[in-house]
């Protein structure tokens, strides 16, 4: 049974938020100044993200990342003929990720120069926006959790 067909079983209200979270992390040498981006090279989080925001539902129905490069003017550049906006939005992110809050971290320091810096992605998702299109919803969060609050409790789909 698919995630989709679990999710339909459940008789969700259009209303549910699904809660879609992402976790990857790697060993660390925080004692250098470039640890976070070295992090994000080898775990490839700000290409997930961007995957995740610019396609499926959190395309399709806006998110706060996207609004918030909206608003910021970083997206103005971006030629408008279709071609390459996945790729323009990781530059962005990769670009601009200090001044805001999109990745967050943590790091757990073993010792005074080796650690694991762990990041973790999260958005909330309508289940009516999720029924629309399971499977491009599916595609964009490939590899995500999905969580759902139930009366018995919270529900973990991966």
């Amino acid at each position: 049974m698919s995630v989709a067909e679990r999710l339909e079983a459940l008789n969700l209200s259009d209303d549910t938020n699904l809660t879609f979270t992402y976790e990857d992390g790697c060993g660390v040498h925080h004692y250098t100044d470039d640890f976070i981006e070295e992090a994000m090279r080898e775990t490839g989080i700000v290409y997930t993200l961007s995957e995740a925001i610019t396609t499926g539902p959190l395309y399709r129905h806006g998110n706060e990342v996207l609004q918030e490069m909206r608003d910021n003017g970083l997206l103005d550049d971006y030629p408008r003929d279709g071609s390459g906006f996945q790729d323009y939005v990781t530059e962005v992110i990769a670009n601009n990720y200090w001044e805001y809050d999109w990745i967050p971290h943590t790091t757990n320091r073993y010792d005074y120069k080796r650690g694991h810096t762990t990041f973790t992605l999260e958005f909330d998702v309508p289940y009516a926006h999720f029924k629309e299109d399971p499977e491009a919803a599916l595609d964009a969060f490939r590899g995500w959790t999905v969580s759902v609050s139930t009366d018995n409790g919270t529900l973990v789909l991966d």
